[in-house]
């Protein structure tokens, strides 16, 4: 087989199963692409007297299982603990958005906007420097801190030098 004859046969797996799997935040492209990293992957061990697309497509299907699986929530068990409840729920309580329709005390400290909008353009201009300036291997992590993912300090800190240094360099030429 060759190599466009595979990829094409990847393609075809990947389309089959983007949109069963689609869960929480992972849209169906983010599912395309994780089958396709799943499908290389397992192109290794592939038995060529075999036809390659029953091998993918069984592979990338139980792949994908286990993937929402890990990152979901696991159906309930008979004699689950506690500590299991609690670590399930956190999995799952971050993929469901929280319904907020039903709040509507205004003085609750979450639900009025403090800023004004001088400190929005200011904190605006301040994003896009970052994102003009910031070079690409300390995007990632930027983008972790940015969203309030966990980022480990050593990785925190030299991102926020990076930061600091772009503030130096450009931020007097903008205002």
């Amino acid at each position: 087989m060759t190599e466009a004859e595979v990829l094409s046969v990847i393609e075809t797996i990947a389309n089959r199963y983007c949109h069963k799997f689609r869960f929480g935040y992972f849209t169906a492209e983010d599912i395309k692409q994780e089958a396709f990293i799943i499908a290389v992957e397992a192109l290794d061990r592939y038995d060529s007297n075999r036809p390659l697309e029953n091998f993918l497509s069984t592979h990338v299907k139980n792949r994908l299982i286990n993937f929402k699986r890990d990152n979901y929530c696991r159906q309930k068990k008979e004699d689950a603990d506690s500590k299991w409840e609690m670590r399930n729920n956190a999995k799952r309580f971050l993929m469901e958005p929280l319904d907020i329709s039903n709040i509507r005390d205004e003085n609750e400290k979450n639900m009025r906007e403090e800023q004004n909008i001088t400190n929005k353009l200011f904190t605006q201009e301040v994003f896009e420097l970052i994102d003009t300036y910031l070079p690409v291997e300390f995007r990632a992590d930027y983008l972790r801190i940015k969203a309030g993912v966990y980022v480990p300090k050593p990785k925190r800190e030299i991102v926020y030098e990076q930061i600091l240094l772009i503030m130096r360099k450009h931020g007097d030429e903008e205002g």
